[in-house]
């Protein structure tokens, strides 16, 4: 099942924005990220392993409360936001 590229990366967007203004928590946020690298066409194995590394911090917060998490929200959704405007634009060169 593929999805619309477009529409992911508009939403994924839209949940990291929820996420640093505090209205969504961070196992949502892995939660969609996950999802829409699994229905991401031809997504090479490297950047699923890179996601994991990002979201290993949001995993954290989400298990033990991020008051006891030492990593900053804003680098992890920058990083994140990063990641999707490289898988973003990994796709816009195969289509």
């Amino acid at each position: 099942m593929s999805i619309d590229i477009g529409e992911t990366v508009e939403r994924l967007g839209r949940s990291l924005e929820a996420l640093q203004a505090g209205e969504i928590t961070p196992d949502v946020v892995c939660a969609r990220f996950r999802l829409a690298s699994l229905q991401w066409p031809d997504l090479p194995p490297r950047y699923d392993a890179v996601l994991e590394r990002l979201l290993q911090p949001l995993d954290t917060a989400a298990m033990l409360g991020e008051e006891s998490c030492s990593f900053s929200r804003t680098e992890v959704v920058q990083a994140l936001r990063q990641w999707l405007e490289h898988a973003a634009a990994l796709n816009r060169h195969h289509v």
